[in-house]
């Protein structure tokens, strides 16, 4: 299996990378000055609540739609124009003087451009990273990306307290044009995947494509169900942190404990997965580790301590870790001209598992149950939700010579019937 250090002999990946880091970096405190920015202004939590939610909802409502232009559009081009209109979109947010209702409509455009470019650079890093350097590549993607939330919220909070919201977010604008200087200089152009054959198809109707293709392949179904429904349960209770810590007889320093810990076991569990087993060992652990993602969390049941309750989350983090390597393969199983649409869908339905796993026990807590109890169930119905879905581990990817396509192009369901998940 490649390592970490192999990767970046790939001189794509290297700029891609750097690009990727920028806008992390930027992205964790800018979340941050948001935040800051408004509640100053109006002094409104609810305010606050809707700035931030500009981050993720844009994604659950246009995200199969706007990911669509990842396969109409070059995807280097997709990649850039994102990340320039982001840029742009970032720096009005800091103009003085804005009104804060436009302030929120930018921000709301920016983040529009989030599900194209996220789809964009997944569809295109198969092309950069042969074989199970991919694999390798997007692991080490994600374990960034743990990362720049493990730190990124501490050092957006210093940033923004040492030169304010409002340079903080031209800083956040600053990552996007450098990311898309980099994707220039450095990732070669390529023609879109999507050709037209005859009259060019509509937006809509090419994204109701895309959907079709999914639902007609038994493994990508199954896929996404299996990484949807597991992640819904097993991260549910972050957004129950806080209260959880209270009744622990803790505090802020607990709950941040508390949401640390499954990135911790997420972190771990990635490594494992994508640089120390091999890759038939790690298929084989697959679904294993997504049991694991809700099992560990059924313990909570009985009460224990803050030091119990923290390993148990990071055991759960460490299964959770599961869609690290799948969310490879998933790309690798889809045809090259899909690869946009479907992980517009893929995303769009991850966030609506996790929004409505955030508030199905929130509410529980709020009707008045206890943290503890609801977190034990969260793991308990998790797990039977997660055995009830068949998966099976090791697809057949397009342009295999050894596999059999089928006359839409897509390669046949292949697992045989004792290794269904």
């Amino acid at each position: 299996m490649p390592t970490y250090r192999e990767l970046f002999a790939y001189r794509e990946f290297r700029y891609l990378y750097g690009g990727q880091v920028l806008s992390y970096l930027g992205d964790q405190v800018a979340a941050v000055a948001v935040a800051v920015l408004v509640f100053d202004r109006t002094e409104s939590a609810l305010l606050s609540a809707v700035a931030y939610a500009s981050s993720w909802l844009p994604g659950v409502l246009g995200g199969p739609i706007l990911s669509t232009y990842a396969d109409r559009l070059p995807r280097r081009a997709v990649l850039i124009g994102c990340d320039l209109a982001r840029a742009g979109l970032i720096a009005l947010v800091a103009v003085p003087g804005v009104p804060l209702w436009s302030a929120i409509v930018l921000l709301y455009l920016a983040h529009l451009f989030s599900p194209p470019f996220v789809a964009a650079r997944a569809a295109i890093m198969p092309e950069v990273l042969p074989g199970e350097a991919y694999i390798t590549g997007n692991g080490l993607g994600n374990i960034t990306h743990q990362l720049s939330q493990l730190l990124g919220f501490v050092a957006g909070g210093v940033v923004v307290a040492a030169i304010g919201p409002v340079w903080s977010l031209i800083g956040n604008a600053a990552t996007f044009a450098l990311s898309a200087a980099l994707i220039a200089l450095g990732v070669a152009r390529r023609p879109a995947a999507l050709v037209a054959d005859g009259v060019p198809q509509r937006l809509l109707a090419q994204s109701r494509e895309g959907i079709r293709y999914i639902l007609a392949d038994p493994w990508l179904r199954t896929c996404l169900a299996l990484v949807w429904v597991a992640s819904g349960f097993a991260f549910a209770p972050e957004a129950i942190a806080y209260p959880y810590a209270i009744s622990l007889g803790g505090g802020p320093v607990q709950a941040g404990l508390l949401l640390a810990a499954p990135s911790v076991g997420f972190l771990l569990g990635a490594l494992a997965l994508t640089r120390v087993l091999t890759p038939g060992t790690r298929d084989r652990l697959l679904r294993p580790a997504a049991v694991l993602s809700t099992a560990a969390l059924v313990p909570v049941l009985a009460h224990p301590r803050l030091p119990v309750v923290l390993v148990l989350l990071a055991v759960a983090g460490a299964g959770a870790s599961f869609v690290v390597p799948l969310n490879a393969i998933f790309v690798r199983r889809v045809a090259p001209e899909f690869r946009g649409r479907a992980m517009g869908v893929a995303v769009s339905g991850l966030l609506v598992g996790q929004g409505l796993g955030f508030l199905a026990v929130g509410a529980a807590v709020q009707a008045g149950l206890a943290p503890a109890t609801v977190v034990g169930l969260s793991g308990l119905l998790g797990t039977a939700a997660v055995l009830t879905t068949r998966f099976a581990h090791r697809p057949q990817f397009p342009g295999n010579p050894e596999s059999r396509a089928d006359r839409n192009g897509r390669e046949p369901f292949s697992a045989s019937p004792d290794t269904r998940r």
